[in-house]
Order: structure tokens, then sequence, then C-alpha cells
């Protein structure tokens, strides 16, 4: 596992938390993405034991959630998520579709995506029964930043430059197994409902890996980005429909 560095660099990049400012490069935070997901689950979790204090409406109280994820990380994943639906869902080349990730204009692909995936998730922490709730606040970070560790490593990369490639650069099957021990340990935390959602997590991010290099030369760090917010979702939806039943 890379050094202390390396996590610094790593809350840098994933969050919008005030630290001082380092030379960290992005090679090295690649191993500590879940536990800083883990650790913004957490502040999600304080957040929500707060508003369940405060007897806040459920509707109320997943909304809260889910803008304080995005404002914690700087929508920076919700950014990789458009600039990828407008990539993958038009009719293009891969090269083409490579240059529409640079575009900082944002298409009606990308509203339309990120604002499914936002109703998606409120919906689905509504859904989410008490007390197990907070455990899969807090799961869904992490695994959402395994995943970008777990396709930065089984897929290749498709620019020569781009913010993604030191991640990619640093990637191995060893930074996969030792940055799969958090999510292992917290989705074991949660029983047989939270190991069956990490099951469910990893069949999605091999999923959506392989569905886009049969339209891209290479991933991105956009479609990292996308990864992570698909993921996110398909954790809390798979709670909302397994709770009720293995909890």
């Amino acid at each position: 596992m890379p050094g202390w560095r390396g996590f610094i660099g790593a809350l840098q990049f994933l969050t919008r938390f005030p630290l001082p400012a380092t030379e960290n490069g992005l090679g090295e935070a690649l191993g500590w993405l879940p536990l800083v997901g883990l650790l913004i689950g957490a502040v999600l979790g304080l957040v929500e034991l707060g508003m369940r204090w405060l007897s806040v409406a459920p509707l109320l109280d997943s909304t809260v959630i889910v803008v304080l994820l995005l404002a914690i990380s700087g929508a920076l994943h919700a950014d990789g998520l458009m600039d990828t639906c407008d990539a993958v869902f038009g009719h293009a080349s891969p090269e083409r579709r490579l240059e529409i990730m640079r575009d900082p204009r944002t298409g009606a692909f990308g509203v339309v995506g990120l604002v499914s995936v936002v109703a998606l998730k409120i919906a689905a922490l509504a859904s989410l029964p008490w007390p197990a709730r907070v455990g899969f606040i807090v799961l869904a970070p992490c695994l959402g930043r395994w995943a970008i560790v777990l396709v930065t490593v089984l897929f290749p990369y498709g620019r020569p430059t781009g913010l993604g490639a030191p991640l990619k650069a640093a990637a191995s099957p060893k930074i996969l197994a030792l940055a799969s021990l958090v999510p292992v340990v917290a989705c074991a935390v949660l029983g047989p409902p939270g190991l069956a959602v990490g099951l469910i997590a990893f069949v999605t991010a091999v999923g959506i890996g392989r569905w886009l290099m049969t339209l891209l030369p290479g991933l991105t760090g956009d479609c990292y980005g996308a990864t992570c917010e698909v993921v996110e979702t398909v954790v809390w939806l798979s709670g909302a429909v397994l709770l009720p039943r293995l909890g």
C-alpha cells in the first residue's frame, strides 16, 4: 500500500475537505480510494443519525444525503458521468467519443444521465429501512471508489494522457488486492445483505467496464467517475430490494 502521502493525495483528489496544498501525485493515491470513500460514507452516516434524531422526513433526509455527497466530492464523479453519457449514447466512432468527453459543454444525454442517477439514489435511500440504512449509506461511497480501482486495474486506458492516466500507471493486481480489504470488511460487517451487495457492485463495475470497452478504445477518467456513480446507485438500490428479504 502506498504511504500516507498517497492517503492525503486521495483525500485531496476525492473530496473538497480543506487540506494543506501538497505535491502528491495521483498514482500514489489509487490504493487509498476505498478508505477515503469509507470516510466520506462515515460523514454521511453521522449526518443521517443527526437527521434521524431530528425526525426529518425520509424524502428530505434522502435528498440531503445525496446533495451532501455531491458537495463533498465536488461533483467530480457526476461530471464524469455526464461526459461519459454524452460520449457513449450518441452515434459516433470510438475516437470521436473520446473527443466528446473532452468537450466542456454538457449535452442532453449527460443531463438526463445525471438526473436519472440522482433520482434513483434519492428514491433508493428513502426506501432503505432503519437501522441498516446507516450502514448502507456508509458502504456506497466506499464501494463506488473501490470500483474505480477495479476498472482501472482490469481495463486499458484510452488516452496517453489525462486525469486518470496517473491512476492507470499505478494500477496493479497487488494494489487491487490491498485496496479490496476495506470494502470486503465493510461488506462483511453488514452481514449477508452487505456481502450480497458487494458482489452486485463487483459485477456492476466489471459489466460497465466491458460495455464501455465495446464503445471506446479504452477507459478514461470520466469513465472511472461514471462507474463510481453507477455503483453507488446500485448499492442503494440493491439494499432497498434485499434488506427486507435478507435483513
